[in-house]
Parts: structure tokens; sequence; C-alpha cells
């Protein structure tokens, strides 16, 4: 199986779900499928970056002023839409568009 070679310019393409490994993944590692759940998040395109914020501080039951959503390590200002961001920075990637969030420390 590691002998095959992928796809060099669409490396995603011929990946399909397992059900049966992700079963025994999810059994190995006890809890991972509840992080999963909670940090998967469906929203609209016109969805701003503050509104995504808000629903992971609530899942995450974290202050919304200390998280940060980013995209390669910048952070995204809160009015830009998920549209302006797939647009401008996801453009002809394949879904789902990936973002990452960061917690600040709280200031003393």
């Amino acid at each position: 199986m590691c002998n095959i070679k992928i796809h060099e310019t669409q490396p995603l393409l011929n990946l399909k779900l397992d059900r049966v490994m992700q079963d025994i993944v999810y059994k190995l590692v006890p809890g991972l499928q509840d992080i999963l759940a909670k940090t998967r998040i469906k929203v609209s395109c016109r969805a701003e970056v503050r509104h995504l914020r808000r629903v992971l501080c609530h899942r995450l039951m974290l202050n919304p002023q200390h998280v940060q959503l980013l995209f390669d390590n910048e952070v995204l200002p809160d009015h830009m839409t998920m549209k302006q961001i797939w647009l401008s920075r996801w453009f002809g990637k394949p879904s789902p568009l990936l973002l990452q969030y960061s917690v600040k420390e709280k200031r003393r």
C-alpha cells in the first residue's frame, strides 16, 4: 500500500473515507471523536469572521476576546466574510476551507 504513488498535482484526488479505519482510530484514541465534532463548524459563505469566532468560543467555552481566527498564521479581520476568504485565499483549492484559531493569553 505504501508504494502507491499519489497524484502529484492533486494529492487528495483519490482519497476515500474508510469507515472501518475511522472506527478503529476512534477506539484507539478515546475522546477523539468528541474533540473533532466540537471543532468542525459549518457556516454560510455570508458569515463573517466575528460570527465564526463567537460560535467557536461558545463550543469551546472560551472568552471571545481571547480567540483569534487565522489563515496561514495571519489574523483575519472580524468584518471579513467566508466568501471573501475563500476567493482571496482559498480559490482553486479543494473544500473545505481550513482555518485555524489561537487563544491569546490573558493579561494580568
